[in-house]
C-alpha cells in the first residue's frame, strides 16, 4: 500500500477502538499509557535499588507494556512515516533488550526479533542476535531453524551455511507447515538466487498470507499493519543494497505500506527520537531501551548429565539478562551519559 488512504485510517480507528475495549495493554492516548507507568513505578519502586529498579522494568516491558501498538495508530492517523519509523525502532530496541527468557532452543528464537530489528533498519544489531561463531542452528522448531540459517547465510555470505540452509529448506518445503512459514522461506531462496522477481512474488503472497494467520495473540488490529514483511523487504536492501530491492515489487496488501519503505531507503533508516520519551521520575526507562544489548552466546547445560538432549546448545538466556542489567547501570552511572546509554542506529 502507498499513500495510507482516509477509508484505512477510519478502519484502523475502529478496529483500534474495539482491541482497547477489551486489551488493558491497548492506551488510547500517551496520557493514559504514562499514568499507567508512573503508577508501576508509584507501587513497585518504593524504597527499590537501582539494580532491582532495572531488573522490574525488564520485566515489565517484557510483559507487553509498551507504547508501540499506540505508536502505529498514531503515525497511521497522521499519515507520518517518520513517526512510524521510531515506533518500529523503539519497539525493536525494546524487544532486544527483554529477551532474557529461557526459550529451549538455541539462537534460532531469536529470529523474530531479529526480523522487528530489520523492519527498525537497525542492521548493525543482527550480529548480535545472530553471531556468526555460533554457526548453524540446530535445536528448535524445524520452521525458525530453517529460517535462521537461511538468513544466516543471507548475512554472512558463506557457501558453507548456504549449502546446509539450502538443503534443510528443499527438505522443509516438502512438509506440511504453516502458508506463512513456507512462504518466507520460499522469498529467502529468491534472495540467495539473486531473483529480484521471484523476491517479489514471494514477498506479495506472504503479505496476501497474513490476513489467514491464526497465532496466539495475533489480532485482526495487528494484522492490519505487519512489521515483519518490512524486516523481510529491508533484509534485501541489506544483503543486495538499496538499489537492487528497490526493484523488487512492493506488495499489493494493505498490511505493507509503500511509503514506509521508500522513506526508510531515503533516510537511511536514521535513528532520531524515539516515539515515546519516558519522564522523571521513569526516565531510567530510556536508559534501559537505548542501551545496545550484548551479543548472544549459548551453553550447554546438559552436557555432564545421562539426559538424550546433553550436547544440545541453549540460548543462554540468565547470562544474557545478567550482561543487560550490568551494561544500563554503567549507563546510569557514568556522569557524562546524563542518565542515557549509547543507542546504535540504523544502516
Amino acid at each position: 500500500m502507498g499513500y495510507i488512504s482516509e477509508k484505512f485510517q477510519r478502519a484502523y480507528q475502529r478496529e483500534y477502538e474495539k482491541e482497547a475495549e477489551k486489551n488493558a495493554l491497548i492506551w488510547m492516548s500517551t496520557k493514559d499509557y504514562l499514568a499507567e507507568c508512573l503508577d508501576i513505578h508509584e507501587h513497585h519502586h518504593n524504597e527499590c535499588s537501582l539494580q532491582e529498579q532495572v531488573n522490574s522494568w525488564l520485566f515489565m516491558l517484557r510483559m507487553k507494556r509498551v507504547p508501540d501498538i499506540l505508536g502505529y495508530k498514531t503515525a497511521i492517523l497522521s499519515n507520518n512515516m517518520e513517526v512510524l519509523h521510531s515506533v518500529l525502532l523503539q519497539s525493536a530496541m525494546i524487544k532486544h533488550v527483554t529477551l532474557g527468557v529461557d526459550s529451549g532452543c538455541d539462537h534460532c528464537i531469536n529470529i523474530w526479533v531479529t526480523l522487528d530489528i530489520l523492519a527498525a533498519g537497525m542492521f548493525t544489531r543482527v550480529p548480535l542476535l545472530l553471531p556468526e561463531k555460533l554457526g548453524m542452528s540446530d535445536n528448535g522448531h524445524p520452521v525458525i531453524i530453517t529460517i535462521t540459517n537461511l538468513v544466516m547465510a543471507l548475512w554472512y555470505k558463506r557457501s558453507d551455511f548456504e549449502v546446509d540452509a539450502r538443503k534443510k529448506a528443499e527438505a522443509l518445503l516438502v512438509t506440511k507447515q504453516a502458508p506463512g512459514d513456507l512462504l518466507i522461506i520460499r522469498y529467502l531462496i529468491a534472495l540467495l538466487d539473486g531473483n529480484v522477481a521471484e523476491a517479489g512474488i514471494q514477498l506479495d503472497l506472504y503479505c496476501k498470507n497474513v490476513p489467514r494467520v491464526r497465532e496466539y495473540g495475533v489480532t485482526k488490529l495487528n494484522k492490519m499493519f505487519w512489521p515483519h514483511a518490512h524486516g523481510l523487504y529491508n533484509l534485501a536492501v541489506a544483503v543486495w543494497g538499496s538499489e537492487k530491492a528497490s526493484a523488487i515489487p512492493k506488495p499489493e496488501s494493505d498490511c505493507f505500506f509503500n511509503d514506509l519503505s521508500e522513506w526508510q531507503i531515503k533516510h537511511n533508516y536514521r535513528h532520531g527520537q524515539l516515539f515515546f520519551e519516558y519522564p522523571m521520575p521513569i526516565d531510567i526507562i530510556n536508559t534501559i531501551i537505548s542501551a545496545t544489548p550484548p551479543e548472544c552466546t549459548l551453553h550447554q547445560p546438559y552436557l555432564d548429565t545421562d539426559k538424550k538432549y546433553k550436547e544440545k546448545r541453549y540460548l543462554h538466556a540468565e547470562y544474557f539478562e545478567q550482561q543487560m542489567t550490568k551494561i544500563v547501570l554503567e549507563a546510569l552511572i557514568l556522569p557524562a551519559n546524563s542518565g542515557h546509554a549509547t543507542s546504535d542506529g540504523g544502516g
